[in-house]
């Protein structure tokens, strides 16, 4: 198998920050210079601190935030993928926005097999895993839904058209995050000395502390309840996007069921890995992978992420580490 093997325990995830400091409210004033703030979007704590900015910066970044909710969230009514779900197979015209991230959703996948799916919302629909109900869907559901996922039947045309089958839905879920976090560190790049931009399992650390050196994230045993810090990752002017089985999960009858689904099933992606971290400059592109890696496994998962060029860095469900190659020469990979 591809990639190296660190040590058993030194696992993953749950974005904790640098100088790893994890931010909230109660870092607000930390210093004249720095600027935090924390909101709740895309079903999310959005986390943002920000080095020398200018006044008003932190007011156009939630501003900006709700406008992408109502513009991508399939909850939110009248937004483009509400209109979408809901045209009955009539093409419906929507932002460049919404119409880029559909196609760059199409492009992943193309490449992932299927493994990663934006048309897969009828399936999604069936299961709860956040409002305590912890629904799982019956088997005749699941076969009523799954000849609907079928990203290949999603149409884009010119002037920003989208065309979807009657019956069929999309949810942007798997890859909105990201294209937001794009946009919101294009918006305070050139206009800060630095900034983190935490969306979750999101992160977007843009430029470098004042020292020059690279912000560090931390990373957490995705099978510690306490959230425990174990390894920390250097990084610098780029996100770092993780998946993972831990974020959202019930357990029923002894089996674990995570909102990680496999497109192809129905069910919680079976695959070994627990979590997967992907590490590139465009926070959309990883955060779709990540999620693809999840549901394909370790050996197929290292060896896409080498195809596209992508860094990575997988945690099986044994607890082994496995990174792409060279990842530690772009990446250093320090332990507590």
């Amino acid at each position: 198998m591809r990639g190296k093997r660190l040590r058993r325990g030194a696992c993953l995830m749950a974005i904790c920050l640098a100088a790893l400091c994890a931010f909230s409210p109660a870092c607000r004033a930390a210093s004249q210079d720095r600027v935090s703030g924390t909101g709740y979007f895309f079903d999310t704590v959005v986390t943002v601190t920000l080095y020398g900015a200018p006044e008003g910066l932190m007011d156009e970044i939630w501003a900006a935030c709700g406008a992408y909710e109502r513009l991508l969230s399939k909850t939110v009514s009248g937004s483009d993928v509400d209109r979408i779900n809901q045209a009955h197979g009539e093409t419906v015209t929507v932002s460049a926005d919404t119409w880029d991230i559909l196609s760059r959703a199409l492009e992943v996948s193309r490449a992932t097999g299927g493994a990663f799916s934006v048309t897969i919302a009828p399936v999604t629909a069936l299961w709860d895993f956040t409002r305590g109900t912890h629904r799982k869907p019956s088997a005749d559901e699941l076969a009523a839904a799954l000849p609907l996922v079928a990203d290949d039947r999603l149409q884009l045309g010119e002037g920003y058209t989208v065309t979807l089958p009657d019956g069929m839905q999309v949810d942007l879920g798997g890859i909105a995050k990201g294209y937001i976090a794009d946009r919101i560190a294009e918006k305070v790049r050139g206009r800060v000395t630095a900034a983190v931009l935490n969306f979750g399992g999101n992160v977007y650390t843009v430029g470098r502390k004042s020292d020059g050196s690279a912000f560090r994230v931390a990373v957490r045993d995705p099978q510690s309840e306490a959230e425990e810090g174990m390894l920390v990752l250097s990084v610098g002017d780029t996100s770092v996007v993780t998946s993972g089985t831990y974020e959202r999960f019930f357990i029923e009858d002894g089996v674990k069921y995570h909102h990680i689904l496999d497109p192809v099933t129905g069910y919680p992606a079976a695959s070994d890995l627990d979590s997967a971290t992907v590490i590139c400059e465009s926070s959309m592109t990883a955060d779709a992978y990540a999620t693809a890696c999840i549901v394909l496994g370790s050996e197929k998962a290292l060896q896409l992420l080498e195809d596209q060029g992508l860094p990575g860095l997988l945690i099986t469900k044994s607890g082994e580490v496995l990174t792409t190659a060279g990842f530690e020469d772009m990446c250093p990979i320090y332990y507590y």
